[in-house]
């Protein structure tokens, strides 16, 4: 069984053979006969024939006319050669016999699935065909399964707690030759030659690379047909892994839970909240921020759901301290850090190329350090990525911070009487909080001073006159404050964000009164 396009270039491959005339590139042939008159065709059987296409009066697409000399116009799929009616049979005979050896090797992969149920039995199958050791690896570079002949290699691997993963220095010799990036841009099994011979080929569940088969030339070369049987057995372990319990494991489903009490405001009570948690590994620091990406998943249950779990367990390895839950189409990490900076330059590169590599986008909230007000900030990263598609501004990554005042202008306009009010005091930027929290720590007026210095349009000596202190006074506040918060005065983004946040606790003020 095969195509007769394939068939077709297996023949070009021979010297002396040239193919012309119109046919059916996706026709199916199981078998090839010689052409006699009166003949009932079948349009799986490749018909041979000498005779001039003229003296035809058959209609087919799978009749092949060899000829000393090609005919232009044809109706006919021409082979022009040298080589008798006899030898090309003959050829075609071969290639059609190594189509099936291919095709049963194949479904015995396939059949695998039902036969073993086994990630590593599948694994053993396929070996026996390429005779070389097989790696099955997560995007994280841990060993996940493998074969007989592999269990024997240890080199570049490291064990941590009997887990097996890749060396640090390997992993950064893949990244470097592009190695990495191939598994994640090819849809199919590709060979890589750096130090050894190797074949990978990326694992696929709804479209995101959830792993990826790593094959070793170590008892015999590499063919062609190589290929063809590891892209069989990716789309086999794309299948199994999705049914295997054996890498979901219940942490996962287990801190679904905690989120999502959270999400939807079932607990109040802050203590009870903090004692749940102890349950779990995950601290809850200073510092939160949520991180929205929305993802469409296949399973309604999503522990059974590889590719989600995936992206889960990876995201979580980017942020360290986090929870997750998949709740309305999106996965929702809760990152909490005692660090000011939760979100930092180092994070930020990494989630970036994951993004990139997964062709999906994220929104970040402002950060808080009330987590019984962790609905509300959920809205926020959901809005960030509305009105970032609203906008059509393009990227991976967005900051609630970029869009708090559309954000208000979106509520404005598109609310009902069902709509929540917004808690304006979420609104506030983080660092003026810090502000706010440091004047209160050490009795200063650093915040009082930054408003004054914004609505006098940031001339310090007005500034100064104002708060009737001297010029040099001002000034040490003014590098005090930056080196507080770590930031550049100087800097328009973040004094118009400051601005902003100043106006609603000027508002939130007026209105108490």
């Amino acid at each position: 069984m095969a195509k007769l396009d394939t068939l077709l270039n297996f023949l070009k491959s021979k010297p002396n053979i040239k193919i012309t005339g119109p046919h059916n590139p996706d026709t199916i042939i199981d078998e090839v006969l010689f052409l006699h008159d009166n003949m009932d065709l079948s349009p799986n059987i490749l018909y041979l024939t000498t005779k001039s296409h003229n003296s035809l009066l058959i209609n087919g697409d799978n009749i092949l006319v060899i000829v000393n000399k090609a005919s232009e116009g044809t109706l006919f799929l021409q082979i022009k050669t040298k080589n008798s009616i006899e030898e090309i049979y003959r050829l075609i005979c071969e290639f059609l016999f190594i189509e099936y050896k291919l095709y049963v090797k194949k479904f015995n992969i396939y059949n695998s699935l039902s036969a073993c149920n086994d990630i590593n039995k599948i694994i053993n199958i396929c070996e026996g065909y390429l005779n070389n050791p097989i790696f099955i690896l997560d995007t994280s570079y841990r060993i996940i399964g493998r074969s007989a002949l592999a269990n024997a290699i240890t080199s570049s691997i490291e064990t941590y707690n009997g887990k097996g993963y890749l060396l640090i220095d390997t992993v950064n010799i893949m990244r470097e030759d592009k190695c990495i990036d191939n598994i994640y841009s090819s849809s199919t099994s590709f060979f890589h030659r750096s130090d050894k011979s190797l074949i990978f080929c990326g694992i696929r569940i709804n479209n995101v690379t959830v792993a990826y088969i790593c094959i070793l030339q170590e008892n015999r070369e590499f063919v062609e047909e190589d290929l063809e049987l590891t892209n069989t057995l990716a789309q086999t372990f794309s299948i199994q892994i999705q049914n295997d319990n054996l890498f979901i494991s219940s942490s996962g489903l287990e801190e679904e839970y905690y989120l999502m009490d959270l999400l939807n405001n079932s607990i109040n009570n802050l203590n009870y909240i903090e004692e749940r948690l102890k349950n779990i590994d995950f601290k809850l620091n200073k510092n939160i921020l949520l991180v929205l990406i929305p993802f469409r998943q296949t399973y309604k249950d999503y522990r059974h759901n590889f590719g989600l779990k995936q992206l889960i367990i990876t995201t979580k390895n980017i942020f360290g301290n986090c929870i997750s839950a998949y709740y309305e189409e999106n996965i929702i990490l809760m990152v909490s850090k005692e660090d000011d900076d939760v979100f930092s330059e180092n994070i930020k590169t990494r989630f970036i190329e994951f993004l990139n590599l997964n062709n999906l986008k994220a929104g970040i909230s402002l950060e808080f350090q009330n987590i019984l007000e962790t609905k509300e900030f959920y809205k926020q990263a959901t809005y960030t990525l509305k009105l970032a598609k609203h906008l059509n501004t393009e990227g991976f990554l967005f900051y609630f911070e970029d869009y708090i005042e559309y954000y208000l202008f979106y509520i404005m306009q598109n609310s009902d009487n069902n709509t929540e009010k917004i808690k304006l005091h979420t609104l506030i930027h983080p660092l003026i909080n810090k502000l706010i929290d440091i004047d209160k720590n050490n009795n200063s007026v650093l915040l009082q001073t930054l408003m004054i210095y914004l609505e006098n349009n940031r001339n310090s000596n007005m500034t100064a006159k104002k708060l009737n202190i001297h010029s040099s006074t001002f000034f040490y506040r003014y590098h005090k404050i930056e080196e507080l918060l770590k930031i550049s005065l100087s800097n328009s983004d973040i004094l118009f964000k400051f601005e902003l946040s100043l106006k609603i606790l000027r508002y939130k003020i007026i209105s108490n009164m």
